[in-house]
């Protein structure tokens, strides 16, 4: 996350505070995982945290910066596509739209398969960037020399990235899931354009921030059987 490790850590508690009042208000065990979403955004942004205080110590090649920049890594490249398409798809109870939703984790997985494992061999590591954290990487994608070809490749990563990332949003049928999606499109879309080098480690904030308005879609959600 931009800033500093104060606000990384500070927001992975209100993060999980967040997720321990979505879990009270699921009803069902099929609204379980949506719930959970804010709480591992809490973890990343506690690894992130860890990667911020090993920074500023100097301290890249210990353990604990190893394990907090590939735990944030993990979060950010591989499980998010799966997780996010997942968690609307086991509640969905649209059949059309619950064919949607499978779809895009499995595109979802296999992008997050590839940018994770491409991310792990070719990253030379976290440094921090005007008051962000940048996670560079080279030879990118799996070194292909050939530029129109690494081009191609690279988009149609980051496309299915994005489609199994936020689509979903726009897929379920539950109430309001579609406002987090222009919530998390739009910092996708800032970031972008004024934090690019640190694309990543930003919207993953964002993204964070906004699932905080899970809570509210839930406990809407709830009313629409009382």
């Amino acid at each position: 996350m931009c800033f500093s490790a104060n606000a990384s850590f500070a927001a992975a508690a209100g993060l999980s505070i967040i997720s321990l009042l979505s879990l009270q208000k699921a009803r069902t065990k099929k609204m379980l995982p949506l719930a959970a979403s804010p709480l591992f955004f809490a973890l990343q942004q506690g690894c992130e945290g860890i990667v911020w205080i090993t920074l500023n110590a100097g301290d890249s090649t210990s353990i604990l910066h190893m394990i907090g920049m590939y735990s944030f890594l993990f979060f950010a490249a591989f499980w998010w596509p799966i997780w996010i398409p997942l968690s609307f798809y086991i509640p969905e109870t649209v059949t059309r739209r619950k064919k949607l939703l499978l779809a895009t984790t499995c595109i979802g997985a296999l992008s997050g398969i590839v940018l994770f494992i491409s991310w792990v061999f070719y990253t030379t590591g976290a440094q921090i960037i005007n008051h962000h954290i940048d996670y560079p990487v080279i030879n990118y994608p799996f070194g292909i020399t050939n530029k129109w070809v690494a081009q191609f490749i690279s988009w149609m990563i980051y496309v299915s990235y994005c489609l199994a990332t936020i689509a979903p949003f726009f897929i379920s049928s539950i109430h309001y899931a579609w406002i987090l999606g222009i919530a998390i499109g739009s910092g996708l879309f800032i970031t972008y354009l004024f934090y690019a080098m640190a694309l990543p480690s930003v919207w993953c904030f964002f993204a964070a921030i906004s699932s905080v308005l899970l809570y509210f879609i839930i406990k809407y959600h709830n009313k629409q059987y009382d």
